[in-house]
């Protein structure tokens, strides 16, 4: 059994500048899943460094607060206007104006402000009832398919319903790309003969 303490550790990448903290008991395993995180190999990660100040959060659900990482040196992006969040807490609004920033954490995010906070939520409430009405729509519209899975809750923005339908060999979508409401149907290519030909039948049907 491996009784060794995990220890913080930062991993970068360098395409972007971003870095992820992983808790590891060495540093080549800090590397490999730290890599994993950031979506990158092994040999693309700059550096692979320890955070000593971050150990106390080893095993902490959340990770390290976002606020402690800050007043370690590290910044932030809001995650709903993306403006950066460092340790003088300074900004600027629409306008270019001077703003002091009140950052709220919420678990591993964090916001410039509770305004931000609360826009960022209004519109992820819409887009989940927009979405419960795209579900609803779809299977309104075309009862006599099989709908297998629904994506576009939360942050997407672009709806999906994936579904099937008799003598079909792939999964097909029904789309609302940006949230307006127009649903677009698309058929995978090895299911565009049985597709035409399951549609002439239903139509003949319902003449």
């Amino acid at each position: 059994m491996n009784t060794k303490p995990l220890k913080a550790y930062e991993v970068n990448e360098p395409q972007e500048g971003c870095s992820c903290i992983v808790f590891e008991t060495n540093s080549a395993a800090a590397r490999r899943n730290g890599a994993g995180e950031l979506g990158i190999d092994w040999e693309d990660v700059s550096y692979c460094r320890r955070l000593p100040w971050a150990d106390q959060y080893a095993g902490v659900k959340g990770r390290v607060p976002p606020l402690v990482c800050i007043a370690n040196g590290w910044w932030f992006k809001c995650m709903h206007c993306s403006c950066t969040i460092n340790s003088d807490f300074e900004g600027e609004d629409t306008e270019g104006n001077y703003i002091k920033l009140e950052p709220i954490e919420d678990g591993d995010a964090i916001y410039c402000s509770q305004s931000c906070k609360d826009k960022q939520e209004n519109e992820e409430a819409n887009r989940n009832l927009a979405f419960e009405a795209f579900k609803k729509s779809v299977q309104e519209q075309r009862p006599d398919l099989t709908f297998v899975d629904f994506q576009g809750a939360g942050p997407w923005i672009t709806m999906t319903a994936r579904f099937t339908f008799p003598g079909s060999k792939y999964r097909c979508e029904a789309r609302d790309q940006n949230g307006s409401g127009e649903i677009t149907w698309h058929i995978s290519n090895g299911d565009m003969q049985a597709w035409e030909v399951y549609e002439t039948k239903r139509n003949g049907e319902q003449a």
